[in-house]
């Protein structure tokens, strides 16, 4: 395992910049997409709601098949390639007009997300051995890559749409991921190692050249869920009472010492549900509840409002470091807390961001508008709940998988992030806005709305709890 002066594999600042460029493109779309549908094509709150948790759901739903084609058929580095290719491929149909090329788009950003992104972690997971300390700090580091994509994004995509247009946002977000592949390319001397033995494919119908038939094909259909409100809002849940029971199966046939692992990282997987369908009204409601009751004027600039989900990834990017070397000098003194110790705490730190949005509707102007320092410190607390749940449970499901499922446990965790999704998009209904409210009638839907947030946040702390003292 080649490393550098510091101690870290050198395919690490490969796979960081491959990573950030890949979000770059996928922010550049994810963010805007709930203002995209109500501003280009008129739709109501709630459809652009349904529409955009299922889109998050099925793109991390995705992963969980690119995980297993990468195990069985393509190994991890020719599926991150073709995972590029169709993400590209995809921004750019969304450049077409018209709702038949925004749907098709949308299904071929989802397959290519599938490929891509389960397999960039995987593959950083097999650069550390099973037991190694720097493993949540290395992952730690990867994810400052994630959020320093989503901040380019976030800090661009408003200007860019406002002074551009759309369809200069998709074109640079289809931009994005030809530097992801070419930055992965530069660093493939360094990951070729990490490469596992495939096994041989015997029946031709499975082979790769049939792969790109079963992908279109898949994308056909997953463009008429995406139009189908009453198919997108039932598929994604039957689909997830199915794998819960296949993960339970999966989990009681492996040995002892596997079970035992696999039933914790199957406790958090769960867990992280509740946690993703929190986060992603970033996307959703707040980012309406910004657009619609945020005061964007400073300095005479008018800010759009994905400049502010930006703030969360800059707190990422400062706060990250700081996150990793806590982490190493926890191990080192022996006393670093365990994954479901700090998805307590993310669960904490998720509440407390709402009560702080809740509050904030206390405190308007005469024309009803709020301060934006209210968002700083949403995000802030946000933040930290992020960082104390998604890069460990990444680096968690590399250690607690037994070796030859680590590429599909690590699709099932996306999956469960993807099921935050759908749930989130449901979730984001409580906060629809009628065509004809006021703005004193939308502060208080958004007022009850993150409070409900706030409740589930803590109810999930406490559940958690009461899970970590019974495995005491």
């Amino acid at each position: 395992m080649k490393k550098t002066h510091a101690g870290y594999p050198k395919a690490l600042a490969y796979l960081f910049l491959t990573e950030m460029w890949e979000r770059f493109g996928f922010y550049m779309v994810q963010g805007l997409l709930v203002l995209y549908m109500t501003q280009a094509f008129g739709f109501s709150d709630t459809k652009s709601f349904t529409i955009s948790g299922t889109f998050m759901a099925l793109a991390y739903v995705a992963p969980i098949l690119g995980g297993f084609l990468a195990d069985r058929l393509l190994g991890f580095t020719r599926a991150i390639v073709y995972g590029g290719i169709f993400l590209s491929l995809g921004y750019a149909i969304l450049i077409l007009p018209g709702n038949e090329s925004f749907y098709l788009g949308l299904s071929t950003i989802i397959v290519g997300s599938g490929l891509f992104k389960p397999n960039v972690s995987s593959l950083l997971g097999t650069l550390y051995y099973p037991e190694d300390p720097r493993r949540d700090t290395g992952f730690t580091i990867f994810y400052v890559g994630i959020n320093s994509g989503a901040f380019l994004a976030g800090i661009s995509s408003g200007f860019i749409k406002q002074y551009c247009g759309w369809h200069t946002v998709f074109a640079m977000a289809s931009l994005g991921l030809i530097f992801a592949l070419f930055i992965f390319h530069r660093g493939r001397h360094w990951i070729k190692h990490a490469e596992r033995d495939l096994p041989l494919i015997k029946h031709r119908w499975l082979r790769e050249p049939w792969l790109f038939l079963y992908i279109l094909v898949i994308i056909f259909l997953l463009s008429e869920i995406l139009k189908n409100e009453m198919l997108a809002q039932w598929f994604l849940p039957i689909v997830g009472i199915l794998l819960l029971f296949f993960l339970l199966i999966l989990t009681l046939k492996q040995t002892p010492f596997y079970r035992e692992r696999l039933l914790m990282l199957d406790v958090l997987i769960i867990f992280s549900v509740f946690f993703w369908m929190l986060y992603f009204q970033l996307f959703m409601s707040s980012t309406l509840f910004i657009e619609r009751l945020i005061d964007r004027n400073y300095w005479g600039i008018h800010l759009p409002t994905s400049v502010f989900y930006s703030i969360e990834s800059v707190f990422v990017i400062l706060l990250g470091p700081l996150f990793a070397w806590f982490w190493q000098a926890l191990n080192n003194n022996e006393i670093n807390p365990s994954p479901l110790t700090k998805f307590i705490w993310a669960a904490v730190f998720t509440g407390f961001c709402f009560l702080a949005l809740e509050a904030s509707t206390y405190f308007f102007s005469t024309t009803y508008l709020i301060n934006p320092l209210w968002i700083v410190v949403a995000y802030l607390l946000l933040t930290i709940g992020e960082l104390l749940l998604s890069p460990i449970g990444l680096s968690t499901v590399t250690t607690h998988s037994p070796p030859h499922l680590v590429g599909m446990m690590m699709g099932i965790w996306f999956v469960a992030t993807g099921f935050g999704g759908t749930f989130g998009g449901w979730l984001a209904t409580l906060a629809s806005v009628p065509k004809e409210a006021s703005l004193e009638q939308m502060i208080l839907i958004y007022r009850h709305t993150f409070m409900y947030y706030s409740y589930i946040a803590f109810s999930m702390a406490l559940v958690l709890f009461m899970i970590r003292r019974k495995m005491l």
